[in-house]
Formats: C-alpha cells, structure tokens, sequence
C-alpha cells in the first residue's frame, strides 16, 4: 500500500506500528518542501516483489524505518527485490515512533545525507 506523491524525494518503506507516525510527518516535511512516499508492507509471505520492485525502483532516496534494532524487513527486501535501502530509521527503546522524530530523522537523511538514524524519544 502507498500513501503520498509518486514523485517524491525520498520513499519510506515500513510495516507495522510505525506508518502513522510517518503519515504524520509528511504532511510536516510537505510544508517544508519534502515529498515523501511511504511504501508499507502488509504481508512478508507470500513477499510483493513485483509491487516493491516497480515501487523502489523509481524511488529517489529509500529509507527503511523498523521499530527493531537491526532492521528486520529491509533485508527480506533485499534478499526478495536485489534492492538495498540508502539509509534507515530505527527505535527500539519499546515507546512508539512519534511524528517529531521521523520528522527530524527524515529531514536528517535528506538535508545531511545521514545513512542511519536511531530514536530514542521516551527513553
């Protein structure tokens, strides 16, 4: 499933509790003049690589963004796809993501060109 424009500057790939929190913070990275994409997996198996393929391979900047310490899903999509995220947005202190945070890692990977961003609001 996919949320935002398709000409975006950067596409987020997540599962899970974190795609509101990324909603969230594109509508702020909009105002600011950052277009971004949200790819969310709903199923590992049978895995959509046709779907994530034809997704990421137009994407400009990939980010994955797990709520885990060493990122779970971005190497099933790289195993499935043969395409690697650019940079990731983890947290693993057990709090939710909030939209400040991927706000602020986002902005981060894109401005900065950070590779890989860890949260810890509410540690």
């Amino acid at each position: 499933m996919t949320f935002g424009p398709k000409e975006a500057d950067v596409t987020v790939v997540t599962w899970g509790s974190t795609k509101g929190a990324v909603l969230d913070a594109m509508e702020d990275l909009e105002k600011e003049g950052i277009k971004v994409r949200l790819l969310q997996i709903r199923i590992i198996h049978p895995f959509p690589t046709k779907e994530v393929v034809d997704e990421l391979s137009k994407a400009k900047i990939k980010v994955g963004c797990e709520m885990n310490f060493q990122g779970q899903l971005t190497p099933i999509i790289r195993e499935f796809t043969g395409i690697a995220m650019d940079a990731n947005i983890f947290k693993y202190t057990g709090r939710p993501m909030k939209k400040d945070e991927v706000r602020d890692a986002l902005r981060d990977i894109v401005k900065k060109h950070s590779k890989k961003v860890v949260l810890t609001h509410g540690a």
